[in-house]
């Protein structure tokens, strides 16, 4: 067996923003593009704000063949979990590299 994690079926989403009918904004999520991703696990912490319970903070690296429409703000939505894409990079041609954020 290899030491590259198994690839798993992500979902590459982008956000669109709106604005409601009493003047508030509204955010949904559309599907841009379904990847065969390999996720790695990075680290765990805990964060917390004033006055509210401590969430868990994971942090994960996601390999896939390149999608040019991927960029920071996006999500990738695996296993049921939304991962806030914070950065792209492309390492070589044909791949990208995700760095994945999740609160939970």
């Amino acid at each position: 067996m290899s030491g590259q994690p198994a690839a798993q079926l992500g979902v590459l989403q982008q956000a669109a923003d709106a604005e409601t009918a009493y003047g508030g904004r509204t955010r949904a999520w559309s599907p841009l593009a379904t990847l065969w991703v390999h996720l790695t696990p990075g680290s765990a912490s805990y964060d917390q704000a004033d006055g509210e319970a401590p969430s868990r903070v994971k942090t994960a690296n996601a390999a896939a063949r390149d999608h040019p429409d991927a960029a920071a703000g996006q999500r990738l939505q695996l296993e049921g979990a939304p991962w806030s894409v914070l950065a792209v990079q492309r390492p070589q041609p044909g791949r990208m590299l995700l760095a994945l954020q999740r609160q939970s």
